[in-house]
């Protein structure tokens, strides 16, 4: 059944030393390209992706040193306006998050894994990073908006412990506001695992 995420290619060529990572969801994408041009005017941060998405949303996502991203994404919100469907911005978000956007992704463990499901991508990348600092848990896959109606799901593996603590974490973040559902696999099947082709 195969469940790899789309790549967003070109991948950066290095996260080395990313204090920042911030993104907004637009629902115009002329506005959006608006907001581009003006956060990279405003502001020293590096446009990681720049592009349409499903279903006819643009999104944004951006890194660098905090008060930089933070200064271009106030920048942004101020020209998108009421066209803004969602944001989030992660100050030192967990090292797994940005790379596994593009599918570099740590090797996958025989673990538990857990699944969580939200309304946007923004919604999902903010749960995703509180998921990732709850326990030391390993990403599997996170897919953006691509063929799903512009929602964003993701997984991750480790002991079930930890798998159930980032699962709750993941939720928490979200306050209610974007989660559409989460699961925990206890003990997948080799099989299993092997048909996501993650």
């Amino acid at each position: 059944m195969g469940l790899r995420t789309p790549r967003f290619d070109p991948a950066p060529a290095s996260f080395d030393r990313v204090e920042a990572f911030a993104g907004l969801e637009v629902v115009g994408i002329p506005r959006g390209l608006v907001a581009v041009d003006a956060l990279v005017k405003k502001a020293a941060s590096r446009v990681v992706l720049a592009a349409p998405v499903s279903p006819g949303k643009f999104l944004i996502l951006i890194d660098g040193a905090v008060a930089e991203v933070e200064e271009s994404l106030l920048e942004a919100e101020r020209i998108i306006g009421d066209q803004l469907i969602d944001r989030f911005m992660l100050p030192f978000a967990h090292p797994q998050l940005e790379p596994a956007v593009f599918g570099a992704l740590p090797e996958r463990p025989d673990d538990s894994i857990g699944i969580v499901e939200c309304a946007t991508t923004c919604a999902g990348i903010r749960s995703c990073d509180a998921a990732l600092k709850a326990a030391p848990v390993a990403m599997l896959v996170i897919h953006l908006s691509a063929g799903i109606g512009g929602k964003c799901w993701y997984a991750f593996a480790g002991d079930l412990f930890d798998v159930q603590a980032s699962v709750a974490a993941a939720a928490d973040s979200l306050a209610g506001k974007g989660l559409l559902s989460t699961e925990v696999i206890a003990n997948p099947h080799p099989e299993f695992v092997a048909a996501l082709g993650i």
